[in-house]
């Protein structure tokens, strides 16, 4: 039976160390997988490499790309990581076959497509170079989908991160389309070849049943077929009118796949390039209707279908060999593929623009929020041709953003800060630099790599018995997201072997160490943002207030809130209250003594209630309170410093109290102030039943964190 035969070509570049914990030896492995081989009785095989950049690509590459010792893997070249932010740009492609059985009902040709890329990162602890890609052991792995109408093809890229605990990310661009088809007996009998070729063939699948030839095809299965012996040699001189129609809409059929396959490799070339169409060849031309015997009509089908499969072959090589070098091509595919996925971002996000957020009856009512947030994850949908699952949020267990506009705005003064329109044409989103970037560009040999003047410091203060580490995604996509903007982190670690003492303590450790870091700074930064976790925020907002940190305070620009409990935690209420008690008590904890306004026998000389009176919010230019109602560790109106229900009691009039003093002075010097709020979709478990899991997935929620820094907390730091 005739079988289609496509070609994948998958170009992993760059490789960029986001903060891997392990220095050492890494590689890619990439394996093409189709879920359906079995039943479409289809084959993938590792075709061909080539390299770029040449043989000698670097002083930290070796050894060089290859494939695995089964045939169906290929590996990239082995990299030696030795530090955070380090670039690797890889010079090989990897071509893929994949052939599949020509199916049809007459009236259409049916071309399935159930195709993912897995991507495996391989990690040797060794201090030698390992010998041999078997001493590489799987730490992280990624599986892309792909979504392909063959008769378009694809050409898409998408940036691929690893997990958690090896952050590490490879842009991924790939390039598929039909490349022939081929009229002969589809066979999975494969030639012997030497050890050395062995490489590029895969093991022998099991046979497979016969299929149709291209005569039952044109003709039908019940046809008499016009080779079928010479005892029917005089079939071959009927004309009989019916086969030959049916005949003329099958070549025509078959026509159209190859014509169509062929023509969107043209027209896609231009569009990416911003070059003019190349000619069309000239085929042969002649009618089946025109055929005096069935024999002729089948040579001619033959025939013609045999030129356009050469015209599309020709047309892939050509493409291929122009698009895995062509610079403006990369930047299109990378910018549209992030105006896309901003888009479907955007899905889960209710601000002022936002078709749900005029259905809002109460933003400050958690209920009304986790309504809508059911409704959008219903409607929510992925329409991607090209992601990387474990990239993007499923739909039914997506994080969705309420982002509330500044209380003391009116809507003329409120600007809206967007990031890249998902409408805007990709040329035109990449020359505009001060919208977020695709990720990784700037690591490509003709990307742009100017910077903003000025080196701006951010200072990320972990929470309760919290460590450098718990902001490091917000680092990581921040850098990600501007690469444009010369960011200076400070992972602040005074504190993180005793967050239970004194709030004045932890204070002046943490500015001894901000003061020795800003002293040994190369370049004394422009401006100065914080981003605190829980118990970090007060740290920063008692911070601000030393004399000792004037010199700094003109500089200050942003100040990030993450479940900050800025009105206390005296709300608490059930087991967490009595958990929180517990802990105090165990560890004779002063600052959970603070917190809880009960450091004084009067409330008002608490600390936490004196600090509400000292200037600190509104030294900042902007300040953004990231809370979640599903949150019990820290009440939620605490952390958005929001209206407190009044009962009569002294905790809600105390709550009040310091609102009113926390918010005045912020309103009087015009700080732009937004309420984040966020209904994360936790599946049932006790951390979620008693408010742990919404506290923490505000750090190591990745897909959320993402989201919420590309869409939204960036657009502050490109002013």
């Amino acid at each position: 039976m005739p079988y289609l035969s496509s070609r994948i070509l998958v170009s992993p570049c760059p490789f960029v160390n986001l903060d891997l914990f392990k220095k050492g030896y890494y590689h890619v492995a990439c394996r093409l997988v189709d879920t359906q081989a079995e039943q479409l009785h289809s084959r993938v095989s590792c075709l061909a490499m080539k390299d770029l950049f040449g043989p000698n690509l670097s002083d930290h590459t070796f050894p060089g790309a290859c494939i695995n010792a089964a045939g169906d893997c290929f590996i990239t070249q082995t990299l030696l990581v030795n530090y955070t932010e380090q670039t690797f740009l890889l010079g090989e492609c990897f071509v893929f076959q994949l052939d599949i059985p020509l199916r049809t009902d007459h009236t259409e040709v049916y071309i399935p497509s159930h195709l993912s890329i897995q991507l495996d990162l391989m990690f040797s602890k060794s201090e030698e170079m390992p010998d041999s890609p078997s001493e590489f052991k799987k730490v992280s792995s990624r599986t892309v989908l792909l979504n392909i109408d063959w008769r378009k093809g694809l050409h898409d890229y998408f940036p691929v991160l690893f997990g958690y605990y090896h952050l590490s990310a490879v842009g991924l661009t790939v390039h598929a389309s039909l490349f022939e088809l081929n009229l002969d007996e589809y066979s999975t009998e494969r030639p012997q070849v030497p050890q050395k070729k062995r490489l590029f063939h895969p093991t022998t699948p099991a046979s497979i049943p016969r299929f149709h030839d291209l005569a039952t095809i044109l003709f039908g299965a019940h046809s008499q077929s016009p080779t079928a012996s010479s005892s029917e040699r005089q079939a071959l001189y009927e004309v009989p009118t019916k086969l030959i129609q049916r005949a003329q809409d099958a070549h025509q059929m078959l026509s159209d796949v190859l014509r169509s396959a062929r023509d969107s490799l043209h027209i896609g070339h231009a569009i990416m390039s911003g070059e003019q169409l190349p000619p069309s060849p000239q085929l042969e031309s002649g009618s089946i209707a025109s055929a005096g015997s069935l024999r002729e009509a089948e040579d001619i089908c033959r025939r013609q279908v045999t030129e356009l499969s050469v015209a599309l072959t020709a047309a892939w090589e050509w493409f291929c060999n122009s698009a895995v070098v062509h610079p403006e091509m990369l930047t299109f595919l990378a910018t549209r593929s992030h105006c896309t996925k901003l888009a479907l971002l955007k899905q889960s996000i209710v601000a002022q623009d936002s078709p749900h957020f005029k259905s809002i009856t109460n933003i400050n009512d958690p209920i009304c929020q986790a309504r809508v947030a059911g409704k959008i994850r219903r409607m929510a949908h992925v329409s991607l041709p090209l992601y990387c699952q474990e990239n993007i949020e499923s739909p039914l267990a997506c994080s969705v953003v309420f982002i509330e506009p500044c209380p003391w705005e009116t809507p003329a003064e409120r600007t809206i800060r967007p990031v890249v329109a998902p409408s805007m044409n990709p040329r035109d989103a990449a020359s505009r630099s001060e919208h977020v970037r695709p990720y990784f560009l700037n690591a490509l040999p003709h990307a742009d790599r100017s910077r903003r003047p000025g080196v701006h410091l951010v200072i990320c203060l972990h929470g309760l018995q919290g460590n450098q580490f718990d902001l490091r995604l917000y680092r990581i996509f921040l850098q990600l997201a501007l690469p444009q903007v010369r960011f200076d982190f400070l992972m602040a670690q005074a504190n993180q072997s005793n967050t239970f003492c004194d709030f004045n303590d932890m204070t002046d450790r943490l500015l001894v160490e901000i003061l020795d870091y800003v002293h040994d700074m190369p370049t004394p930064p422009t401006k100065v943002s914080f981003i605190g976790h829980s118990l970090g925020t007060i740290i920063a907002r008692s911070l601000v207030t030393r004399p000792d940190f004037a010199s700094l305070q003109p500089k200050l620009h942003l100040l990030l809130s993450v479940c900050g409990p800025h009105l206390g935690t005296q709300f608490q209420k059930g087991i967490i209250s009595m958990g929180m008690w517990a802990v105090q008590k165990w560890y004779s904890s002063k600052s959970l003594l603070q917190l809880s306004l009960k450091d004084a026998p009067n409330p008002r000389d608490a600390f936490l209630y004196h600090l509400s009176e000292a200037p600190s919010f509104e030294y900042f230019r902007h300040v953004i309170l990231l809370c979640s109602p599903q949150d019990k560790y820290v009440p939620y109106q605490s952390a958005k410093v929001a209206t407190i229900a009044q009962d009569g009691s002294l905790q809600s009039t105390l709550g009040l109290e310091m609102m009113q003093n926390i918010l005045e002075p912020m309103r009087e010097a015009k700080v732009n102030l937004v309420r984040v709020s966020v209904d994360h979709s936790a599946p049932a478990s006790a951390n979620s039943a008693i408010g742990r899991a919404a506290h923490i997935a505000m750090l190591d929620n990745e897909l959320f964190i993402e989201k919420f820094v590309t869409l939204h907390l960036a657009q502050y730091f490109i002013e």
